[in-house]
């Protein structure tokens, strides 16, 4: 699965414009339809301006296998990192997702994960910046608790797609594709790991592609 496209709502689009030109240093360009788009590596997230008051999402970035530790220094000159006290570091250490992944948020409160996964062939000699962002790699879908199970089986059936198959669904957290592109099931109120801010139902259209089909996913 290949995210191609990520389109989100936003109560700051200024302050995100400063924000991925000037200091994540992306091509990014500012609408007259108040619509910002950026490109993040082979995807485009577009930020429109927001219908409701102040959503914000989840979303990760895949980087090199070989980046983390760049990728560390890099941003955290530009942001704070988030601590992530189960793993008494700003490095998240997933055994199980062969990756490892650093945390941070832009100015409307999206927290945003720059990740390592080792099991793709994507190591680089080459010197980290944002130029070395590949893809995102992961959205974070929302769900009302008592919906989360018949929402998901709802996108199993219409899409083909599948459970990650390095995370077992849990109640409170689904997986669904692969290493290249994921969704990412919680329902609502769930704190987003890790950090302690609770999971908020906004709009979001995904438009991504597995195999050789297109696809449009709307929430």
């Amino acid at each position: 699965m290949r995210i191609k496209k990520l389109i989100v709502q936003t109560s700051a689009l200024k302050d995100l414009t400063d924000f991925y030109i000037r200091l994540m240093e992306l091509p990014a360009s500012l609408s007259a339809e108040k619509e910002l788009a950026i490109k993040i590596g082979s995807t485009e997230l577009v930020f429109q301006q927001a219908t409701a008051a102040g959503p914000f999402y989840h979303f990760a970035i895949n980087i090199p296998a070989n980046k983390i530790e760049d990728a560390r220094t890099w941003i955290r000159n530009r942001v704070d990192l988030v601590w992530i006290e189960q793993y008494q570091s700003d490095i998240a250490d997933f055994v199980n997702w062969h990756a490892r992944s650093v945390y941070f948020y832009d100015p409307a409160g999206n927290i945003l994960e720059l990740i390592a996964r080792f099991d793709l062939d994507t190591k680089t000699s080459n010197p980290f910046s944002s130029g070395e962002f590949l893809s995102i790699s992961e959205a974070g879908l929302v769900f009302p608790e008592n919906e989360l199970e018949k929402r998901t089986g709802n996108l199993l059936h219409q899409y083909p797609l599948s459970y990650f198959d390095k995370q077992p669904p849990l109640p409170q957290f689904k997986a669904l594709g692969d290493d290249e592109g994921l969704l990412i099931i919680v329902p609502e109120g769930r704190n987003w790991f890790p950090t302690t801010r609770p999971a908020g139902i906004f709009p979001m259209k995904i438009l991504f592609e597995n195999g050789d089909k297109k696809y449009e996913l709307k929430v």
